[in-house]
């Protein structure tokens, strides 16, 4: 069952009710609700499959067959569908027959024009033609009706310490941060504290220690080099590939001034600079900056940050500028977090929307809030279209309607209020954005005469001062920007959240031209035949880079008296995580073109390159690290590396004729192996396991539990409450605080038990719980510690639950799937 966006539908009904509005020859109409019979059901046959569903008006319904109804949705209980369709009780109902019962999870019944349609009939309302309803209303519940308040999301995780401290400077940085965490309450931060007396006295002591460990090292050795060039010299040699950092990405909305399309050459092509607000100008720097490039170089000089586009702008509309989203008329109505479909007023000839295309989603009034209310910044986000937009109307203005639909990777992180206030709209989507990362381009000036072109570095090249006769040249201009590729065309088939999270190896963004040639960057020559004009770019210890070409087998030697112009890229890092509406400048010979120009979400992304102490720890880990699935041990190894596993664990069978590898999977989250992962995990193992070794991918085998516990609460407290909160700490999601819940997947792996001890000890954290446990003194019947597949084995004396080797321990508490493992508490005291 797809997420739609919510709107009350108290309003909307009243509005069609109302309204008088004529589609076809018939009065607009609309479901008004629906009921399940169940203890009213004719027969005990047709329990739970008769739904009574009243409209708004009885006009239009003669016309409704089995055709027009689909009920979707169902965790346990699916493809249910209507097969009859009779007049109901009142002239406004129909009654449909279901073709089976279904389970207790939500339900849709939905109007469509035909069996084949997704639109419902055109006298029915769109936003009148969905229900959500349950099958088990009647059933009984301990619980109050009231549902309890929607669980937290996870906390974000701690930060970690840094392991990697080096210097006095860092060491003291790091145990002031460990004690703060440690000793919330300790503030003190006085040179004649005791503590950080303590603190300096153990930083200098450390300082020293790593000072002569640097003192008695040499360049030969990995653990003992001081050079950067050289640390990574031995790493690559171990088979370990060091990163040298990432630039920052994010996205920028122009504003348009004017509709504009021009596709050659483009309205802004790639390498279009935003500039951050200078603070040092005397001043004032414009939106519009003119292509001077002085007066970049004195913005820059002044502190300001360069971004440049990422693809070409060919297109730009007012219409984009800000799209108003459609509430269908209600006055409470949002878009509910992991929601990937919203409804837009226009048209996509006026708005010009298509599949691949960026949009922002962005709070302009908070939730309950009025317009004059800020809207939360962190309540923005960009969302990539994976499908065209769909043209529909809603018959009560009459409005275009377009239904905006993104990928589930881009699904709201945050629910997004609609309604209005004093004209206002509760949120916008805005188009006309495109992708910038940190980084500015120099291009370097046509070379001169080799002797001059080398000594004035205006080729964006000079000759290295070190001994040697080969030709390895220094780049004039540093920090290098360190980027992932990126290719429009293929960024447009993939969701916003790869584009700002790209998880591909970043490349030195230099490139050469001599020779006739255009010379790249790679990490390293190793697979570049005698004939690619390929060079590496090699660190130094000022922050420079020098150009190490190849030597005419790894790499292609250049031709003496070859002589070259470079354009390098300039910045990167963490500089360039800059926060919201950082970028305000546009460097363009246009200034009619655009009224305004920000960056909407921060931009992220920017890491340093890795330090020289964190390539000695990991550069011989590296190395050690099995890259061959030979052993069991080495399959489970190989798979716990991929990301979304969290524990593996295999054996090797003898199939009758070759060696199978079954792998059984424990996915993070308690996630499904499903064939899309099963492929994804399947390409990454191939280049490791045996030849002539078949590979078979299982998924987890579960000991569900049946656990009986007897609490006692406490005088005064609600026994109601204390079993609500209960379940919700046993749950296998997480509590309403945010905590994962006792029996959360990621808790348990496999072959490891269940600890009675453990649940009491969780049990007894609960607000009113007085005493937990199995055995009550004066109770007749204990409580129950066992595995549904060994009923009447009680392991309540052990108070331990064995669980196998392949094996994990579940506990889902679903009335849909009991099979999955129960937890019930038999509630004493309390009141």
């Amino acid at each position: 069952m797809e997420l739609h966006q919510h709107c009350g539908t108290a309003a909307r009904r009243q509005k069609v009710r109302d309204s008088g509005a004529v589609v076809g020859g018939v009065r607009l109409n609309g479901m008004n609700y629906l009921e399940v019979l169940d203890r009213d059901a004719p027969s005990e046959a047709l329990r739970q499959r008769l739904l009574d569903v009243t409209f708004l008006l009885p006009d239009g319904l003669a016309a409704l067959k089995r055709e027009n109804f689909r009920i979707s949705g169902g965790s346990r209980i699916t493809g249910l569908g209507v097969t009859a369709v009779e007049d109901g009780p009142g002239d406004r109902t129909l009654r449909l027959t279901v073709s089976g019962a279904g389970d207790f999870s939500a339900y849709e019944l939905s109007l469509h024009a035909d069996a084949g349609a997704d639109a419902p009939p055109a006298h029915m309302d769109r936003a009148l033609s969905r229900l959500s309803f349950r099958f088990k209303a009647e059933c009984q519940s301990e619980f109050d009706c009231k549902a309890g308040s929607p669980a937290a999301p996870p906390p974000p995780a701690e930060p970690a310490i840094d392991y990697l401290a080096k210097d006095y400077a860092s060491f003291r940085r790091m145990m002031l941060d460990r004690m703060a965490a440690a000793i919330p309450g300790w503030t003190e931060r006085s040179p004649a504290d005791l503590g950080v007396t303590l603190v300096e006295a153990l930083a200098t002591a450390a300082d020293r220690a790593s000072y002569y460990q640097d003192a008695v090292a040499t360049e030969a050795f990995l653990p003992l080099a001081r050079l950067r060039a050289s640390v990574l010299r031995h790493a690559r040699l171990l088979g370990y590939a060091a990163g040298e950092g990432s630039n920052a990405r994010t996205v920028v909305h122009l504003r348009a001034a004017a509709d504009r399309t021009q596709s050659s050459p483009p309205l802004l092509p790639a390498g279009t600079r935003f500039l951050t607000r200078p603070t040092g100008l005397a001043e004032p720097l414009p939106e519009a900056v003119p292509p001077d490039p002085g007066l970049v170089d004195r913005a820059v000089a002044a502190g300001a940050l360069v971004f440049e586009s990422m693809e070409d702008v060919t297109s730009l509309r007012v219409a984009r500028n800000e799209i108003r989203l459609h509430s269908w008329g209600e006055s409470a109505c949002c878009l509910p977090a992991g929601a990937t479909v919203a409804h837009a007023a226009g048209t996509r000839a006026a708005l010009g929307l298509a599949r691949g295309d960026l949009l922002l989603l962005e709070e302009m009034i908070p939730a309950g809030g009025a317009a004059a209310d800020p809207p939360d910044p962190a309540h923005r986000q960009v969302v990539r279209l994976d499908r065209d937009p769909v043209e529909m109307t809603d018959h009560l203005g009459p409005t275009a309607v377009l239904e905006l639909h993104w990928a589930a990777e881009d699904a709201l992180r945050f629910p997004l209020n609609l309604a209005g206030d004093a004209g206002l709209p509760g949120a916008v989507a805005r188009g006309n954005l495109v992708p910038a990362d940190h980084g500015r381009s120099v291009e370097f000036g046509a070379p001169l005469p080799e002797d001059a072109e080398i000594a004035s570095g205006r080729s964006g090249l000079v000759r290295d001062a070190a001994p040697g006769a080969a030709f390895r040249p220094r780049l004039v201009a540093a920090p290098v920007v360190h980027a992932p590729p990126h290719d429009a065309a293929t960024a447009r088939e993939e969701p916003a959240a790869a584009l700002l999270a790209p998880a591909a190896a970043t490349v030195a963004q230099v490139t050469l031209r001599g020779g006739g040639e255009t010379w790249a960057a790679r990490p390293d020559l190793l697979a570049s035949d005698r004939f690619a004009p390929d060079f590496k770019l090699e660190p130094l210890e000022d922050g420079g880079a020098r150009i190490l070409f190849g030597d005419g087998t790894h790499g292609r030697r250049p031709d003496p008296g070859t002589r070259f112009t470079a354009r390098i890229r300039i910045g990167g890092g963490t500089a360039g995580n800059v926060g919201a509406d950082a970028l305000l400048h546009l460097v363009t010979g246009d200034p009619g073109l655009f009224e305004a120009v920000r960056n909407p979400v921060p931009a992220s992304g920017g890491t340093a390159a890795e330090s020289e102490v964190a390539i000695k720890i990991a550069a011989p880990r590296g190395f050690r690290r099995q890259r061959r699935a030979v052993t069991e041990a080495d399959y489970a190894a190989a798979a716990e590396a991929f990301p979304g596993v969290q524990r593996a664990a295999a054996e090797r069978r003898w199939t009758g004729s070759w060696h199978t590898v079954f792998l059984h999977l424990d996915r993070l989250g308690g996630r499904p192996v499903d064939a899309h992962f099963e492929a994804a995990l399947r390409r990454h193992l191939a280049a490791q396991r045996l030849a002539g070794h078949d590979l078979q991918i299982v998924p987890p085998s579960y000991a569900a539990l049946d656990i009986e516990l007897i609490v006692c609460a406490c005088t005064g407290h609600d026994t109601a409450a204390v079993a609500r909160s209960l379940a919700g700490e046993f749950s296998a999601g997480h509590t309403p605080a945010g905590q994962p819940g006792f029996f959360h997947p990621d808790n348990f792996t496999f072959g490891q038990p269940v600890r009675l001890s453990a649940i009491i000890a969780r049990a007894m954290t609960v607000p009113g719980v007085l005493w937990a446990g199995v055995a009550l003194e004066g109770e007749p019947l204990p409580g129950r510690f066992e595995r549904m597949d060994q009923p009447g084995i009680d392991h309540a004396a052990s108070g331990l639950i064995p669980v196998g080797a392949k094996e994990i321990a579940r506990l889902d508490s679903d009335q849909n799937a009991p099979e999955n493992g129960r937890i019930r508490f038999r509630m004493r005291g309390g009141q």
